[in-house]
């Protein structure tokens, strides 16, 4: 073989999480065939569908990137997926016919953070990760590729990564310290590798599936952190609860302050100007104890139901029940007593309730249980409580 010749990468006919654990994580790259995972990480439709919801969003400007031929379009306009393309072929053949055949790439940031099922889908995927490698203290990312232009050169990532391949066939070569591993991967495959890596990818030798561009594919980049935790990780969150008061409109932990070169001048007003002082009692305010222990629980409990993803789906409408409803848990629900109040959480979400903590108690517990609660027998911070976790998608009427 020629010493050049990239070696095989090791292949799993099924996924065993203690297995990969020992043997992989944190050491060498893997793939793992679809075959042979419980169940997919991703769905297809979920992930069309995510992706036309992060299109239709304020701000799409910062999550998603589209490129046409070498061209980096900052207003892509109808070129971004539309909920009447209604699938990634529609999809493709629509944009291809308006590039004229030219080559594009769609890439979409914080997919996960777009749409609840395939959020939901993808933490019941990551659960049983971190069940023996431990939950990251930041949250992994969800990159969606998609599109028939060739990827760009190597790259390597700080953080571990897993990319899953939904449509088209992806040739991938990984490499460390000048050793290079190879293989093709399929829809349905997914490879591992870990933190420090280059990684290339190119379109793979396997056939397109009917109906699908023979040049188009779609894959999803889990990244997941692995450098350790820096003192100061989470102050902004801890500290900051409300708008910053410097700069409102760009929020806390930015990077726009410039000092100038020079010495002093002379003459510079006694104190801090207003502004500046605002912000001090701000955080004098959000630093005293009863504060900051509420935000301590309420960081804890966002970590503890957000599936180790960050940013989650932001909830929907508080839900409406009648007196002869019954409502049921769909998802775990956690809640912790602080300062005197009670908090609540579900699925990356927090609330606060007026519930005593034995009221809070009984009916979460029910909940919990998998007990059907009935909405005409609560008093009214309880059925207030059921209508919020309705809107974190944690209950669900019968």
């Amino acid at each position: 073989m020629n010493p050049r010749s990239p070696a095989p990468l090791d292949i799993l006919d099924t996924l065993d999480w203690p297995r990969f654990a020992t043997e992989y994580w944190d050491r060498r790259p893997v793939l793992i065939r679809g075959t042979g995972l419980p169940r997919a990480p991703f769905d297809p439709n979920e992930l069309f569908e995510s992706a036309v919801i992060a299109a239709q969003r304020p701000g799409v400007a910062h999550r998603i990137r589209f490129s046409a031929g070498q061209r980096h379009l900052v207003d892509p306009g109808d070129l971004l997926p539309r909920p009447e393309d209604a699938s990634f072929e529609a999809y493709d053949r629509r944009v291809t016919g308006q590039l004229h055949g030219e080559s594009f790439s769609l890439m979409v940031l914080c997919l996960h953070s777009a749409h609840h099922p395939l959020w939901a889908r993808e933490r019941d995927f990551l659960t049983g990760l971190w069940e023996h490698v431990g939950q990251p203290s930041a949250g992994a990312t969800t990159t969606l590729l998609h599109g028939s232009r060739a990827p760009g050169p190597s790259t390597v990532r700080r953080g571990a990564g897993f990319l899953y391949v939904a449509l088209g066939a992806r040739r991938l070569r990984l490499g460390l310290d000048g050793h290079w591993s190879a293989a093709d991967a399929v829809p349905g495959d997914l490879v591992y590798w870990p933190a420090g890596w280059h990684h290339t990818r190119s379109p793979g030798t396997a056939p397109a599936a009917s109906g699908t561009s023979a040049r188009a594919t779609a894959s999803v980049h889990i990244g997941i952190p692995r450098e350790p935790t820096r003192h100061g990780t989470g102050l902004p969150s801890l500290l900051a609860p409300g708008p910053n008061p410097v700069s409102p409109q760009e929020g806390w932990g930015g990077d726009g302050i410039h000092v100038p070169d020079g010495d002093p001048p002379d003459d510079l007003p006694t104190g801090l100007p207003p502004v500046l002082a605002a912000a001090l009692d701000h955080f004098r305010q959000a630093a005293r104890p009863a504060a900051l222990e509420r935000r301590v629980a309420r960081e804890a409990l966002l970590q503890a139901t957000n599936g180790g993803l960050d940013p989650v789906p932001p909830p929907a409408r508080p839900g409406y029940f009648t007196d002869d409803d019954a409502v049921r848990a769909t998802e775990r629900v956690l809640w912790s007593k602080v300062g005197g109040r009670q908090l609540v959480a579900a699925c990356g979400h927090v609330l606060e309730t007026d519930l005593s903590a034995p009221e809070l108690s009984a009916v979460i517990g029910l909940l919990n249980a998998g007990e059907a609660v009935l909405v005409g027998e609560l008093a009214p911070p309880a059925r207030s409580l059921l209508s919020r976790l309705a809107g974190f998608r944690a209950v669900e009427r019968l």
